[in-house]
């Protein structure tokens, strides 16, 4: 298997260890977006690329931003903030780990995890297709 190729079988199964193991209040919006795609998506031993799964992830976060508080952690001290998303403006890259805009690169994204159980059944409900299901897997 090349390195730019992915196994969704095994991104299932880490996604998901990870979500059930993480016991922390929040997790990274990119574990919350890879949960999201695989929840809706169903198990499947496809074999994509690195570009498809990461805009299938983008796509999962840009979702999640429209029922979920995005938050940042841009000051420890502070702690995480709600992050205002306007994606007529910015756009979710690599993977979930960024919102780009115009005039900035925000990382350090995050979400809350109780904000996260009844988004993922929405989404379930909802039946979201994302980018990888429109190419029959």
């Amino acid at each position: 298997m090349a390195d730019d190729e992915v196994r969704l079988e095994v991104e299932s199964e880490r996604a998901d260890a990870l979500f059930q193991r993480v016991e922390d209040v929040y997790l990274p919006l990119c574990v919350a977006a890879a949960i999201t795609f695989h929840q809706a998506h169903g198990s499947t031993k496809a074999i994509v690329s690195r570009r498809d799964y990461d805009d299938a992830l983008n796509i999962a976060a840009a979702a999640l931003s429209r029922l979920i508080p995005i938050l940042v952690l841009r000051d420890p001290r502070e702690g995480r903030v709600p992050l205002t998303v306007d994606l007529t403006r910015a756009h979710f890259a690599r993977g979930a780990t960024e919102l780009r805009s115009g005039a900035e690169t925000v990382r350090e994204l995050w979400v809350g995890r109780s904000d996260l159980i009844p988004a993922l059944s929405l989404v379930k409900r909802a039946g979201l297709v994302f980018a990888l299901a429109a190419n029959g897997f």
